[in-house]
């Protein structure tokens, strides 16, 4: 932090790197002080560095630079203080301690208020258009036991972490459900909520659409997510009141069988509604995708839109390939020689066959049929040496041998589904291609969850007090808010400035869509020195260089320029 030069004189350097950029988005938000008004007072002397403070330093980190909380005070120490909010005694004053009691005052605090509060701010203060809104659920990860939580009745406790359905592929891991919804104008998360790990993920939805409703001011709004909107209750809470949704329907309801039964009795007249560039060959063929209105309405009165993907029919045709194959190869395996006994009779081998078509998921495709064989021998009648009067018996030997076979009008079927998937809505005024066009955008709630998980680094949480956990998780929140408005932001600022490409990575490369992440890093690094007296006072000050892409992207995003020591 510090060299000592001769003649008294101190050179100091501290960290600049992205935190000017971030607290004038913070500044923005007004988020300091919405946490101070919604912060409850506490007994007792103030403490030297206010909750909210330190609230707004723990978004600085985690948006910047990661570190478990015993490592955030030693980070805030070797940055600019005043870029922090905060002033050089106070920085001196952090500590894990002081860190842990603000998420505990945090977690007393009004969350619910706070985050209604915020997403209103971020609304005004960024233009943010309301019309249409996108839902997806992801968990948190814990590598803990967490025996010791609050008891589950009590109605102030925190979600409990516990099993659950793990969308990270780990069920022998605890874990938190946490909902993300975004809006569809620049993918900015406006609403977050954790729940109990076992909460499933049909059970979020009136919570979040009520929500919204709240901040909209009205139901004017369009709400997509995946299949588990599709629940009669919850499409029936948001019908009830004239609000809108567009959901993926479930290939278990009666519906889809029904469609699947009207195509092989009549012809239908399929209408290209889409085309992109193949995503996984630059030299393959478009994906086209076709769709049409179902003759029939669900069976709560709502549109059923049928699309057929061409990626996905490839795909349903490779994938039913694949299992017919495996199966073959299964049963042949089961039967080799030497591998296992003799089947004992039709039964044995019918039911042997018949677990291979469930594995394989090939039940209504093949059938099971059992060949019998029979080989005879001959033994001697009584004991004895054999002679020439010697009696034998024929004694019948039979075997069992199972075999697939394929049935035909199934498979013709099947092939005419490939590439199928239905959409449900209660919007009249959407046409075929528009709902699809709207439903296409929900990868981006998807991507929140990546960028949550990897470039946030969500997890693993270095914490034990559930109620910390949950103050922390929802800084999360804050975090994922206030990068999507920079990615919004210098996304916007370069489509209206004619501004092709950044070269932002560290190697010199352009994007085209630079991420919070690439603008951060593409800052981080830069250092302020100052050369001071042997009192203390500053004699000269001066900055490292800032690249020439960094300085367009300060400036595309509207961030004073001197604390980089730029004109």
């Amino acid at each position: 932090m510090a060299q000592t030069l001769p003649e008294g004189l101190t050179l100091e350097s501290r960290d600049v790197g992205a935190t000017p950029l971030v607290q004038q988005f913070l500044r923005r938000l007004n988020l300091p002080e919405l946490f101070t008004q919604h912060l409850p007072p506490r007994p007792g002397r103030a403490p030297e560095v206010p909750s909210a403070l330190v609230l707004t330093l723990l978004v600085h980190n985690i948006l910047i630079d990661h570190q478990p909380v015993y490592a955030v005070a030693p980070w805030a120490r070797r940055r600019v203080p005043e870029h922090l909010g905060l002033t050089a005694e106070q920085v001196g004053a952090l500590n894990d301690d002081r860190i842990g009691r603000a998420l505990d005052h945090f977690h007393a605090a009004d969350r619910a208020s706070l985050l209604t509060a915020l997403v209103r701010r971020a609304v005004a203060a960024f233009d943010i258009a309301l019309t249409e809104f996108h839902q997806d659920t992801t968990t948190v990860t814990f590598s803990g036991d967490y025996t010791t939580q609050p008891d589950a009745a009590r109605a102030d406790r925190p979600p409990r972490i516990t099993f659950g359905y793990n969308k990270d592929h780990r069920p022998d891991l605890k874990q938190l459900l946490y909902s993300v919804t975004i809006g569809s104008d620049g993918a900015v998360p406006l609403h977050a909520k954790m729940y109990d790990g076992n909460t499933t993920d049909d059970a979020v939805h009136i919570d979040t659409w009520s929500f919204l409703r709240q901040i909209v001011g009205s139901s004017d709004f369009l709400y997509v997510a995946d299949s588990k909107l599709c629940t009669r209750e919850n499409m029936s809470f948001i019908a009830t009141r004239k609000g809108r949704f567009l959901t993926v329907m479930p290939r278990t309801r009666n519906e889809a069988d029904g469609f699947g039964n009207y195509l092989d009795e009549h012809p239908v007249e399929w209408a290209e509604v889409h085309r992109e560039p193949n995503p996984r060959r630059r030299d393959g063929p478009d994906v086209v995708y076709h769709g049409l209105e179902s003759p029939q309405r669900s069976s709560e009165g709502y549109r059923v839109l049928w699309y057929r993907s061409s990626q996905k029919e490839q795909q349903d045709r490779d994938s039913r390939v694949q299992r017919l194959g495996r199966a073959h190869a299964a049963l042949d395996g089961l039967q080799a020689p030497g591998r296992r006994r003799e089947f004992g009779g039709v039964a044995e081998a019918r039911a042997a066959g018949e677990r291979i078509l469930r594995e394989f998921q090939v039940t209504e495709l093949l059938r099971v049929e059992v060949d019998t064989a029979v080989q005879e021998r001959f033994e001697q009648v009584g004991p004895g040496r054999p002679g020439p009067n010697t009696e034998y018996r024929c004694v019948p030997t039979y075997r069992f041998r199972a075999r697939f076979v394929e049935d035909g009008p199934a498979l013709v079927r099947a092939a005419r589904r490939d590439g199928l998937f239905p959409l449900m809505t209660n919007d009249d005024a959407l046409t075929v291609a528009g709902a699809l066009s709207r439903y296409k955008y929900q990868p981006f709630v998807e991507k929140r969850h990546e960028q949550l998980k990897s470039v946030f680094g969500v997890a693993p949480v270095w914490l034990k007090k559930v109620e910390r956990i949950e103050s922390l998780l929802w800084l999360h929140f804050v975090v994922e808010l206030v990068g999507a408005l920079v990615e919004r932001e210098v996304r916007r600022q370069m489509t209206d400035r004619s501004v092709k490409r950044l070269a932002l990575y560290p190697d010199g490369g352009p994007t085209e869509s630079p991420t919070a992440a690439v603008v951060f890093h593409a800052l981080e690094g830069h250092r302020r020195h100052r050369l001071l007296d042997e009192h203390g006072n500053e004699l000269r000050r001066f900055h490292d260089p800032v690249p020439a892409a960094a300085q367009e992207a300060l400036d595309l995003l509207g961030v004073d320029r001197t604390p980089y020591g730029l004109s």
